[in-house]
């Protein structure tokens, strides 16, 4: 989930500050979600999604195939 975030925020040349802002997320939450330290609540996820402009699914990584 990580990487689709920050592939997202590169996409769209934004930065942590910005999305802790634009999501309602406090910065340390975002910082940490994206370093891999926590994961992200459902809630969280649909602001982060809801603030990048995508849908909560582009940033769930695929389940693997057998």
């Amino acid at each position: 989930m990580a990487s689709a975030v920050l592939s997202e925020l590169g996409r769209t040349r934004r930065d942590t500050d910005w999305l802790a802002q634009r999501s309602g997320l406090g910065l340390r939450v975002v910082e940490a979600s994206l370093a891999g330290e926590r994961d992200l609540t459902v809630e969280e996820l649909a602001a982060v999604a809801n603030a990048l402009g995508v849908s909560p699914a582009r940033l769930v990584p695929a389940p693997p195939s057998d």
